[in-house]
């Protein structure tokens, strides 16, 4: 069986964190795709954290219902059956000083473009299926405590692996 594989990259930059003393924190992450392989990755929007609420010091975009997660499609072979894998918790750096936080990624996955009805894709490998047009949406939200930050740009990969079966 031959296997393909096309590794996501996906580019957290978490710009800039205020001091915790203020009440406004500004967050935001890019996301970008490289390509393998016969899969393509189209990134359609970024996780937008940009004026957020949040609950005490944890911010959170819901990969499901959020209106402000990513979200990419992967267009590969019709029908073909296909795994993923990403790390859930990465680590980033901050780019103005010493320290760093975890941001933990959700992802959530559909063969059809609607975000209400995907799934939470909570495994590390899970089989998958390409549409019959050859198409799979990925949402992307996460969770990231500010609690004991310093301020700063944080900046971090995020890596999707999808490889048929």
């Amino acid at each position: 069986m031959i296997y393909k594989k096309l590794s996501g990259l996906f580019i957290a930059a978490l710009l800039p964190m205020l001091a915790l003393a203020q009440s406004q924190q500004n967050v935001s992450i890019t996301v970008s795709a490289t390509v393998a392989g016969t899969v393509e990755m189209i990134t359609i929007n970024t996780v937008d954290f940009e004026n957020i609420e949040q609950e005490g010091s944890v911010i959170r975009v819901d990969p499901v219902f959020g209106e402000r997660s990513g979200k990419m499609v992967a267009r590969g072979t019709p029908q073909a059956e296909f795994r993923v894998d990403y790390i859930r918790e990465r680590e980033l750096a901050n780019l103005d000083g010493d320290g760093f936080i975890f941001f933990s990624y959700e992802v959530a996955g559909n063969s059809i473009d609607d975000q209400q009805t995907a799934e939470l894709l909570d495994q590390d490998i899970r089989d998958l299926q390409f549409n019959d047009e050859g198409e799979f949406y990925f949402w992307i939200g996460g969770t990231v405590d500010l609690s004991d930050v310093d301020p700063g740009s944080y900046q971090g990969e995020f890596t999707i692996e999808i490889e048929y079966i």
